[in-house]
């Protein structure tokens, strides 16, 4: 006998057979994953376990070279990490990359900064900046060097720039 999960316990994002090979080694295989909505998951294991590279799969960091995706029941196969986060999957890297001599603002969009008549739209992208950073409950300004936060804001940051 097969059952279904209901609607709210669906999978939103299903990962079928992943594997990885550079050449010869083969460095993740066969791995299968269901992510509900609302779970939180951690991915646990020694170093070389794979845990960056599906992580970097799912995202769109690496093409798998075995297996399937879907995000909320349509194919997952992201060409780049921008096509991925087109459909709100980003990855938060656990080392930060952020530009500690920018400010808040123009961390959260590094290599998407809009422009105005050639010009860098300061007054845009410290309002969505704000916009974002009061979505995650941090309450700094948008003009702040990254250099002048904690690192507790730093990491908070890296989530926005998402």
């Amino acid at each position: 006998m097969t059952t279904t999960a209901p609607a709210d316990r669906a999978a939103i994002l299903q990962v079928r057979g992943i594997g990885k090979a550079y050449g010869p080694v083969t460095v993740l295989q066969d791995v299968d994953l269901d992510v509900r909505r609302g779970e939180v998951l951690a991915l646990l294991g020694e170093n070389g376990a794979g845990k960056s590279t599906i992580s970097s799969i799912i995202a769109g960091l690496v093409k798998p070279t075995t297996g399937t995706m879907t995000w909320q029941g349509q194919p997952h196969a992201p060409a780049n990490p921008a096509a991925a986060l087109a459909t709100g999957i980003g990855l938060i890297h656990q080392e930060m990359r952020l530009l500690p001599d920018l400010s808040v603002a123009e961390n959260v969009f590094v290599g998407r900064l809009p422009t105005k008549g050639g010009r860098v739209d300061r007054a845009l992208i410290n309002r969505l900046a704000a916009e974002q950073l009061h979505r995650l409950g941090l309450d700094i300004a948008p003009t702040t060097l990254v250099r002048d936060l904690r690192v507790a804001a730093q990491q908070q940051v890296e989530i926005a720039k998402r």
